[in-house]
């Protein structure tokens, strides 16, 4: 007997078995949606990584006690200059913004369960008093503010103007982020509010604010120099419940890619916010408070001494705070977002796990289609053992089977998926414009294209592990094979 005869009745009960391609199927079925959906799973997690490292500076110094002043710990902290290049201030609070124009809306009807919580549009914001001045230098607070009119543009029609208040070379009006004063007179007079009679007598005088673009989308544009109220409440040193107003203007608005910042944060100057906390820059006893101090360490900082810096800082810091303070903590970007980013991984491992799921159903139908073969060629297989057939050469028929079934289905399933991920967008961006579908719904994620990133490995791995489980699944029904007594196969009806 040839020694090729298990490859050659391999491929021959395969072609002659119809129910063979759908095991073919199965496996290419599974092996595309492996690759596809972890191909835009991947595509999502490197972005919202990528967006998430841009809006947060290199370490944060947080958890600090009540009443903190920034001084004094900002010379401590750039004390170490072999890690930390620049520091700046953040006080962190909520508030509420409420436009004194209020513009035209159509009313929008509510059934008994159904109630508005959208923040965006009733003013309650995150507040983040910062140093425009010492901010640019730790974050990309200027770059952000080009990337909010673009991020505007790219979705909705509209005249989205970008920020110009940190091109002001007036350091004071700088850190107010006050708009040129005839930019607040000409919004004075829209909105009806005391202006002097001619703008060559008026001098701006309203701190202004950042919202992200994300409240614009939902607040609708707004000029330069818009108006808003801007409520504080706050409990005081003698525990009762004070609040205090003051009246701002937009200075324009902010992408830093990172949506739930977007869409919950405002950015106004650290003194306005300061004194609507009672803590009056011109008062002497007056602290310079803060909640956080954001650093931008040394680009040429290694990992091990960033890990050792941050001790170092968090001792700096402690030493510095009352006795019997808590701990401080000093972050790095990843542990600033870190519940953020663990629940995105694990949801990628639940998403893999799935599709994981979906190859063992692959692999049963080939089991059970091969197992059948072993049921339906009792007589060919008594007949090979009779003309001397090895058991191992008996078994080895459906074991090439299984091989040549996983193999195949895994190349044309990788073929599919490369082709799949090449071209989503382009089918995607043809089903929208023809038939107003779409196979994934952009809109739903402020995305402007379908995320892509297939990596090689994750290719090498899935198409290697349909193999192997197309091999594990049918060793059973070639066991089953080797072992058949010839005499009883034979007489098999």
């Amino acid at each position: 007997m040839i020694a090729a005869f298990s490859p050659f009745l391999a491929v021959r009960y395969l072609v002659t078995r119809r129910i063979n391609l759908l095991g073919i199927a199965g496996v290419m079925f599974a092996v595309w949606a492996m690759l596809v959906v972890d191909a835009v799973f991947t595509g999502f997690v490197s972005g919202i990584r990528r967006d998430v490292r841009t809006s947060t500076t290199d370490l944060l110094v947080t958890d600090l006690p009540h009443d903190t002043g920034y001084e004094r710990l900002r010379e401590a902290i750039e004390a170490d200059t072999g890690l930390v290049a620049a520091t700046a201030p953040r006080l962190r609070h909520h508030g509420m913004l409420q436009r004194v124009r209020q513009p035209q809306r159509r009313v929008r009807t509510q059934g008994s369960s159904q109630v508005d919580f959208d923040h965006t549009e009733n003013g309650f914001a995150l507040l983040v008093g910062i140093d425009p001045v010492r901010e640019e230098a730790v974050s990309g607070l200027r770059s952000w503010l080009v990337r909010g009119p673009e991020e505007l543009a790219q979705r909705y029609p509209g005249d989205f103007w970008s920020s110009t208040v940190l091109d002001e070379p007036d350091l004071e009006r700088r850190s107010q982020l006050r708009a040129k004063d005839e930019v607040e007179w000409a919004a004075r007079r829209r909105s009806n509010l005391p202006a002097a009679k001619n703008v060559q007598q008026h001098r701006a005088d309203m701190p202004g604010v950042l919202f992200g673009w994300q409240r614009i989308r939902r607040t609708g544009a707004l000029p330069e120099a818009e108006p808003f109220d801007l409520l504080v409440a706050a409990v005081g040193s003698d525990n009762q419940l004070r609040s205090d107003s003051d009246r701002v203007q937009f200075a324009g608005c902010f992408a830093t890619g990172h949506r739930m910042f977007d869409e919950n944060a405002v950015l106004l100057p650290i003194e306005t916010l300061r004194t609507l906390l009672g803590l009056d820059s011109f008062d002497p006893a007056s602290v310079d408070l803060v909640t956080d101090i954001a650093v931008r360490v040394r680009r040429d900082t290694s990992a091990s001494a960033l890990v050792a810096g941050k001790q170092r800082l968090q001792r700096a810091v402690q030493a510095l705070l009352p006795p019997g303070s808590p701990p401080c903590s000093v972050l790095d970007w990843e542990e600033q977002n870190l519940v953020f980013l663990s629940a995105v991984a694990h949801e990628q491992a639940m998403m893999q796990f799935v599709l994981f799921v979906v190859m063992l159903v692959a692999a049963f139908v080939i089991y059970a289609t091969l197992h059948m073969m072993v049921v339906q060629k009792v007589k060919d297989i008594g007949i090979m053992a009779a003309i001397g057939g090895s058991p191992a050469g008996i078994g080895a028929v459906f074991l090439v089977g299984g091989f040549t079934v996983g193999a195949v289905g895994a190349l044309l399933g990788i073929g599919a998926g490369l082709l799949s991920v090449q071209y989503l967008n382009p089918v995607n961006d043809w089903l929208f414009a023809n038939f107003q579908v779409e196979l994934f719904p952009r809109t739903l994620f402020d995305l402007r294209e379908i995320p892509c990133d297939l990596e090689p490995s994750w290719i090498a791995k899935v198409g290697i592990g349909a193999v192997l489980l197309a091999l594990v699944v049918a060793f059973v029904p070639s066991r089953k094979a080797s072992r058949m007594n010839p005499v009883q196969a034979l007489s098999h009806e």
